[in-house]
């Protein structure tokens, strides 16, 4: 990871939470928790801390096991790592809205819009993935999110006879700063490569599905430069979607302006980067796009 050290904030800070477990979250799910929900969450677990940022996050102590109490099965609430949690709340979704979720397994996100619009309103969760339509299936079912239909394009396929008011591109990606997934190893310039052009085939089929003057939120788990800022860089020079500035509570840094031998623009500090020293969670890094 050596090769980030110029664009983290605090490079011992960061070396120091990548060495500890990631803080345990979870989401409050207001379609089917009740009044009651932080007082049976306290007695189900030893101790419980709402975020400061998010007042539906909640964390846990790290010895215990969220995914296994009854309030879980309930569907009460999602385990979602607390900075997955950010890009919905930058995409703001509202009732009554036409919104895709076009790379939505296994559903952390995609049920976290429907509990934002309560259900009112048109989620297309779209995954290409075959198997993990299965627990994108169950976690829509077990918090009752009855708003969404699921789909099983290729993202960049997905037809366009239909737009929408807004878009999550939640992105396949390296997922460097994904704890859980490679321990915050680095990947290869080869993958990292493949997975870029990947993002910008997503994103250019983003922009002609959203509507004129419709959002899409781009969204990744790396901290590599040419999967974030070089992303939408080219989003920028070759769609007609433009960046806004993306207002948050969450401790984070501005986005890069450039990177080794790659200049980004200073329009680039619009976009956000999150690290694990920031709130004990894994990496985020979130643009938000007008058309």
């Amino acid at each position: 990871m050596e090769r980030y050290k110029p664009i983290i904030d605090n490079w011992e800070q960061f070396k120091e939470s990548c060495e500890k477990p990631v803080t345990t979250t979870v989401r409050r799910n207001s379609i089917k928790a009740g009044e009651d929900f932080e007082n049976q969450l306290e007695n189900t677990f030893s101790k419980v801390e709402k975020a400061e940022w998010n007042s539906e996050v909640y964390r846990l102590p790290e010895t215990d096991y969220p995914g296994k109490s009854r309030q879980f099965w309930l569907g009460d609430y999602y385990v979602q790592e607390e900075s997955a949690a950010l890009p919905v709340e930058v995409l703001d979704p509202c009732k009554g809205e036409k919104i895709l979720d076009m790379a939505a397994a296994p559903g952390g996100k995609t049920t976290q819009i429907s509990s934002k619009i309560d259900n009112q309103g048109t989620i297309v969760a779209n995954d290409k993935s075959s198997r993990r339509m299965q627990s994108l299936h169950a976690n829509i079912y077990r918090t009752g999110s009855v708003s969404v239909a699921a789909t099983n394009y290729d993202g960049t396929r997905i037809p366009e006879d239909e737009k929408f008011d807004r878009i999550l591109v939640d992105a396949p990606c390296s997922g460097e700063g994904d704890k859980a997934r490679r321990n915050f190893k680095p990947a290869s310039k080869s993958e990292i490569g493949s997975l870029s052009k990947l993002q910008k085939q997503l994103m250019e089929k983003a922009s002609r599905l959203v509507k004129e003057n419709g959002v899409v939120v781009y969204s990744t788990c790396t901290l590599a430069p040419e999967e974030n800022e070089g992303v939408v860089r080219h989003v920028l020079d070759s769609t007609e979607l433009e960046l806004e500035e993306i207002e948050t509570d969450i401790r984070h840094v501005k986005g890069v302006t450039s990177f080794e031998d790659e200049e980004y623009g200073e329009e680039l500090r619009k976009t956000v980067r999150v690290y694990p020293h920031h709130i004990g969670s894994g990496v985020i890094y979130v643009a938000k796009f007008r058309k």
